[in-house]
C-alpha cells in the first residue's frame, strides 16, 4: 500500500487518567503531524572476550528506548481548545496510549495505522507561534515496554 506524503498524517494521544473516577468523554489530543522519527532499538555488542580466547567473542545487548518525535501543528480553534486542551494534559506529563495515521494515496479522506496504539510516556513538549498565527511545536514520547 502506498502513502500520500505530507499533509494529512495525525496522531492522537489519549492520556490516562490521573484520579478516580476518569473523566468522560476521555480526553483525546490530537496532532496535525508535519514530521514524525521513531528511533531507537538499537542493540549494542557486548564483549566477552577472556584472556584465554582466541577470537573476540560478543554478545547482542539490550535495545536502547524507543523514542517518538513528532513536529505539530496544534488545533487552536475555540472549539478545539475544549476538546482538546493541550497544555492543562501535556504539562502533567503523564502516560497513555499514541496512534499515528496517514491517508493511502487512493483515497486521502481513508486513514491508515502507521503506528498502532502504543503505550507511551510523555516526555517533553514545546510550543512556539509562527507571524501567521499557528501554534506549533515537538512532541516526544518514549515507548513503555512493562507496566509500572
Amino acid at each position: 500500500m502506498a502513502y500520500a506524503l505530507g499533509n494529512g498524517i495525525t496522531a492522537t494521544w489519549t492520556p490516562t487518567p490521573i484520579g478516580d473516577p476518569p473523566p468522560d468523554p476521555p480526553v483525546v489530543l490530537a496532532f496535525a503531524v508535519t514530521g514524525f522519527s521513531w528511533d531507537g532499538g538499537d542493540r549494542p555488542e557486548v564483549d566477552i572476550t577472556t584472556g584465554a580466547s582466541t577470537r573476540r567473542k560478543v554478545l547482542p545487548g539490550l535495545a536502547s528506548q524507543e523514542t517518538f518525535t513528532l513536529s505539530v501543528k496544534y488545533d487552536t480553534g475555540d472549539e478545539a481548545l475544549v476538546s482538546n486542551p493541550y497544555s492543562p494534559e501535556m504539562i502533567k506529563c503523564g502516560y497513555g496510549s499514541l496512534v499515528v495515521s496517514m491517508p493511502t494515496t487512493d483515497d486521502c479522506t481513508v486513514l491508515v495505522e502507521v503506528m498502532a496504539a502504543s503505550q507511551v510516556d510523555l516526555i517533553s513538549f514545546d510550543f512556539s507561534v509562527e507571524l501567521d498565527g499557528v501554534l506549533e511545536g515537538e512532541v516526544k514520547f518514549r515507548r513503555r515496554h512493562v507496566s509500572i
